[in-house]
């Protein structure tokens, strides 16, 4: 009998033990973060890529954050690319979800939150690279690459060299002076330029024109660029922008090639047209993976996404934006839960983790580079690295074999 008795007791142990277990194992600590969109305004053709970002937090919940006992979830909120509506909605936002880190969209809402995160100790990370204006110590927002202007300014230098006339590449600016964001670039090429190219006689400034954000007809614009002998245009930074520019350079029987970032104009536009012929010898500069390398880890983990986590966009520059923003929030979430615990996050862990940390290719599934953040700046200023992509005899692909350096002689502007 006290063999039964000692049996049921050590049965109703082993059934009290793994009783206890399962709550421990199933308990998540759930934090919400906010997601900055425009589904309506200027952005909507990119940010309905960008959402890709959601699958890279669905995936991280799933087998990191279930490791750790956190789950991540994503709401979404449409700001229109308008600072003014980003500010009003921010109060609410934080009310409602208490962030211990947020998806940002673009300059107009770094324009709108820059100062005050600070107070409201939630970082913000971008998928974007960096603005000049942003280029301050102890910042709250964070861009997985450096500024616009390093990684135009990277494949400016390269072009230059490309020159087979051996002398100043003669650049133009098309931009709008409807953001800072898009004027902060073309001042931040200018500078760098006009101090370190043209001393050199790699590059000189011809022309700057301002058209509006989204133009009907830039051809007067264009005229002027041609009648100043560009080489290169730099700037169009809206796929209607571009498409403009394209244009007026068919109007006028000229092909300058155009410099931008893969979502501003040969993909997006390439689309629409059902041909990349149009775009030949243009060109995008990109910190993150080039499309064109399809035979890579971070096109096997685009395919996990696509294929378990409901990724809404096929494998494309817009596509690999969002995942290179999702990635490095979830992995500064993870950096920070191995730090003080997945039930004691807050927005200064978070924050800690992000402007201290190094996150490497492995972690960032060779979507981006080893990544090394401190708080001189709200991005990497040492070891970044871009790709060239162009267009050539109609195909998309690489400008150049891999990654290019950053110019490390880029001062602030």
């Amino acid at each position: 009998m006290r063999t039964l008795w000692h049996g049921l007791a050590m049965g109703l142990a082993a059934l009290m033990s793994v009783a206890a277990g399962t709550p421990a194992a199933a308990a998540e600590t759930e934090y919400r973060i906010p997601a900055l969109t425009d589904f309506s305004g200027p952005f909507a053709d990119v940010t309905k890529h960008l959402v890709a970002r959601d699958a890279v937090v669905k995936w991280w919940s799933d087998t990191e954050g279930k490791k750790l006992g956190i789950k991540l979830t994503v709401k979404s909120y449409d700001t229109r690319y308008d600072g003014t509506v980003v500010a009003s909605m921010w109060p609410g936002i934080l009310a409602d979800l208490k962030p211990i880190i947020g998806l940002g969209l673009g300059g107009a809402d770094l324009a709108a939150l820059q100062q005050r995160l600070p107070k409201d100790k939630v970082p913000v990370v971008y998928s974007t690279p960096g603005y000049g204006f942003g280029w301050l110590p102890n910042q709250w927002v964070f861009n997985p690459r450096a500024t616009y202007v390093h990684e135009w300014s990277a494949a400016l230098v390269w072009y230059a060299n490309q020159n087979p006339q051996k002398r100043p590449l003669r650049v133009a600016f098309m931009s709008t002076q409807s953001s800072p964001a898009f004027v902060d670039f073309v001042n931040g090429v200018t500078k760098y330029i006009k101090t370190v190219l043209e001393p050199k006689g790699l590059a000189t400034v011809v022309a700057t024109e301002w058209v509006e954000i989204q133009p009907v007809d830039v051809s007067s614009q264009m005229k002027k660029i041609i009648d100043a002998k560009a080489d290169i245009i730099v700037g169009t930074a809206t796929t209607a922008m571009s498409a403009a520019a394209l244009r007026a350079e068919q109007l006028h029987g000229v092909n300058i090639p155009t410099l931008a970032s893969p979502w501003h104009t040969i993909w997006p536009l390439a689309q629409a047209m059902k041909s990349y012929a149009p775009w030949e010898g243009h060109l995008v500069a990109t910190g993150i993976v080039s499309i064109a390398e399809k035979d890579s880890r971070a096109h096997q983990f685009y395919q996990v996404l696509a294929k378990g986590y409901g990724l809404p966009a096929e494998w494309n520059p817009l596509s690999l934006l969002g995942i290179s923003q999702g990635l490095l929030a979830v992995r500064a979430v993870e950096h920070a839960a191995r730090k003080v615990g997945a039930d004691k996050l807050t927005g200064e862990a978070v924050y800690e983790a992000l402007s201290t940390g190094t996150f490497t290719e492995d972690e960032l599934m060779g979507v981006l580079p080893t990544l090394q953040f401190t708080k001189e700046a709200p991005f990497p200023l040492k070891g970044g690295k871009v790709q060239v992509e162009t267009v050539k005899n109609g195909k998309y692909q690489l400008a150049t074999p891999g990654w290019l350096p950053i110019p490390t002689d880029i001062a602030k502007w």
